[in-house]
């Protein structure tokens, strides 16, 4: 969104895309995008490919390749990607949303911790390496708990109030990605890389509330994209 708004595309020093979409579109998407994205591009999800360390989906480009750090050791496809992000119900109750995060954290650390022995940033401080072998010893302790069993409780957790009616929606692993509901249905058309796509309403009362004064370009040392192990296109 911030790119879309602040530079009519991708912002230039990052090489990220995310879509967001409400938990039913998201599961019509599942349903039918291994069909539809023909023979250029797979689906990858827990399901398609149980090694995968991501609760939400990726599609990827065939024949490429964004190796990320942490996923470099895993059999997995590692094409360029973008990822697409199910938005589910947050309570309006404060108490009942830190209790849903601390859930879906727990069950997240785990779901992560039986697919990737080790954790990459940071790995050369003292706390990096205690994070390190704290997750490695994790992933072994998990050896004998089904890693389907993981998702499921993780994905309970995301969508415990989607049949409640709540005033706003997240990617309930990120909170602060918290938006009305009401704006994932009343959306707004904004230019990218010269085409027009769909944006949550309100998309500037959205970035002030997030960024503050978010048309300032930030400092140029914090202008830092996604770094790959390897890249290949």
């Amino acid at each position: 969104m911030l790119g879309a708004i602040r530079h009519k595309g991708f912002i230039p020093w990052d090489d990220d895309l995310d879509i967001g979409m409400t938990r039913d579109d998201y599961n019509k998407f599942m349903d039918v995008a291994s069909k539809e994205l023909g023979d250029e591009y797979i689906l990858q999800t827990f399901f398609t490919e149980e090694n995968t360390p991501f609760y939400f989906a990726k599609v990827r480009k065939k024949n490429t390749k964004f190796i990320e750090e942490y996923c470099k050791d895993l059999d997995i496809n590692h094409g360029i990607f973008i990822d697409i992000f199910p938005y589910d119900n947050i309570p309006d109750d404060k108490k009942l949303r830190d209790k849903q995060q601390r859930k879906v954290n727990f069950w997240s650390q785990l779901f992560i911790a039986k697919s990737v022995k080790g954790i990459s940033n940071m790995e050369n401080s003292l706390k990096g390496k205690i994070k390190k072998m704290a997750r490695m010893f994790l992933h072994y302790f998990l050896k004998p708990v089904s890693k389907n069993y993981l998702f499921l409780k993780l994905d309970a957790a995301c969508q415990e109030y989607n049949n409640v009616k709540c005033k706003m929606k997240s990617f309930v692993k990120y909170p602060y990605l918290m938006i009305p509901s009401e704006d994932l249905i009343n959306l707004e058309r904004v230019e990218f890389e010269g085409i027009y796509v769909n944006c949550p309403g309100h998309p500037r009362d959205y970035l002030k509330h997030h960024y503050g004064d978010f048309m300032k370009l930030p400092l140029k040392e914090k202008r830092v994209g996604h770094r790959p192990y390897k890249l290949e296109v």
